[in-house]
């Protein structure tokens, strides 16, 4: 969980039909066919950052192209690196002035680092073994660290973002089995990586120093019979926070959210909240579904019992602010179709269905001020875990912006009690050129500064003078007041 002002938010499903003002106020587009893969990223103040690959490959190489837009999407700098033909980006993040993109091939990675400032690329090259997975990545005090596992060993990569030099940390630990330890998320806190790792039902925190020697371990899940299935860790004000999802079961899918504050090696307090004790968190369901839901729930308390239910969550980085922490979360499940080849029915993956959000503000005590639940339904069904809501911090309301199909949704919530202050939609697919329809659309969004955002994807156009038809890779400057 890293300190943020800035995090990925929620959206609802009912939309109270509103005009917003809101308008396209600036927009830079490229042919579609000219490029195998366009990333987009904002880098708020520093303006907007394209990574451009382009189709032709020579001599086992690739040309990424990229540019850098400032705030009004005017071009500030453009330039072109040459990367391994089958690199793809794994991620993306800004520090320091500075965007670093990782991407990856096998078992090969390079680090493309742009500054912002003056428009100066480095590419630093480094290898983790083709038969290892990569996963979550962080940066922070000159350095970048991620997890991999290879042959059933978790290990921690870290590279010096200075002289791209890169070493390992094998993740040995006495008494314990290598196969049965397991890297869930690193953080950067004070030159130190706290990396938060599952051995078996239980999860230690364990501190690295950037030269790879370990300096603490702490087992955080002692006398507590929850199973802790996410964590994320943050240090606000000199303390050190502890949050995630949980179950009391042993399915992989969660139950609930804890809050926890860790003091010296063991929690000061660590509290856990069901779902089902969560306002509206039924609200995606249909009327008899929540029913039913009440009835058992009433019927557990009847018991002696407490009703739990099963969900699949991605958690967004917590915000914090004025000593307070906003909790966000989105819930999905996969779907399926099936396909018969004349001899047996195959089972095909769909992408994941997205069904609500959540939001729990929490006091440095891990009391829970209030929370608010939203159903949400994109129309993009992923292939991969993904967060749809971005949004800013206002003087009074947490400001969310989510796209739903042609519709650019804003919803703003109270920061004093989660009541929807706000909630309007529009059209959000125009050109800002009167003589241009927009026929279809793939969107994202992202909040960038203000009350500005990006919007893009790709469109197919047309000119209604001309009446010519064209596919495109397309920003949009949203302004929303």
């Amino acid at each position: 969980m890293k300190k943020t002002k800035i995090a990925s938010l929620l959206a609802a499903f009912i939309i109270i039909p509103s005009a917003v003002s809101a308008q396209v106020t600036a927009r830079v587009e490229f042919p579609y066919k000219e490029y195998k893969n366009v990333h987009t990223f904002p880098m708020g103040e520093n303006g907007a950052l394209l990574l451009m690959f382009e189709k032709k490959t020579q001599d086992g190489k690739r040309w990424l192209k990229l540019r850098h837009y400032d705030t009004n999407l005017e071009l500030n700098a453009i330039d072109s690196v040459e990367v391994d033909k089958d690199m793809e980006v794994f991620g993306n993040k800004i520090d320091e002035g500075t965007c670093y993109t990782m991407l990856r091939d096998g078992g090969d990675f390079e680090i493309v680092a742009y500054n912002t400032t003056t428009h100066e690329i480095k590419v630093l090259d480094g290898e983790y073994s083709r038969k290892a997975s990569m996963r979550d990545f962080t940066i922070g005090d000159g350095y970048m660290v991620f997890s991999s596992t290879q042959n059933k060993l978790d290990r921690i990569g870290i590279v010096n973002l200075k002289t791209g030099a890169s070493h390992f940390i094998d993740m040995h630990l006495k008494g314990v089995r290598d196969k049965d330890i397991f890297v869930m998320e690193n953080t950067i806190i004070d030159n130190e990586i706290n990396a938060l790792v599952r051995v078996g039902r239980d999860v230690l925190l364990v501190r690295y120093g950037m030269d790879g020697d370990m300096r603490s371990i702490i087992c955080l899940t002692e006398n507590i019979s929850e199973n802790i299935l996410s964590a994320s860790i943050q240090k606000s004000a000199g303390r050190y926070f502890v949050t995630g999802t949980y179950t009391t079961g042993k399915k992989a899918n969660s139950q609930g959210f804890y809050f926890a504050q860790l003091e010296g090696e063991k929690f000061k307090f660590i509290k856990f909240y069901n779902f089902l004790d969560l306002k509206n968190f039924t609200e995606f369901m249909t009327d008899k579904a929540k029913a039913k839901v009440e009835r058992k729930k009433q019927k557990a308390e009847e018991n002696g019992k407490e009703l739990t239910m099963n969900y699949l969550i991605t958690s967004h980085d917590v915000i914090e602010e004025d000593g307070y922490f906003y909790y966000i979360a989105e819930s999905y499940f996969p779907t399926y179709s099936y396909l018969y080849n004349g001899r047996s029915t195959i089972q095909v993956f769909d992408g994941y269905f997205y069904t609500h959000a959540i939001l729990i503000k929490f006091d440095a005590e891990g009391n829970v001020i209030w929370d608010n639940c939203f159903p949400m339904h994109p129309a993009y069904h992923p292939f991969y875990i993904k967060h749809f809501i971005s949004a800013n911090l206002g003087d009074k309301d947490l400001n969310a912006i989510f796209t739903d199909g042609k519709n650019l949704v804003k919803k703003s919530f109270s920061k004093a009690d989660g009541t929807v202050t706000q909630d309007r939609n529009v059209e959000m697919i125009k050109t800002g050129n009167d003589e241009e329809d927009v026929k279809k659309s793939f969107t994202n969004s992202d909040y960038w500064y203000g009350k500005n955002f990006l919007i893009y994807g790709n469109q197919v156009v047309k000119n209604n003078v001309t009446h010519d038809r064209q596919r495109v890779i397309y920003i949009n400057k949203y302004t929303v007041q």
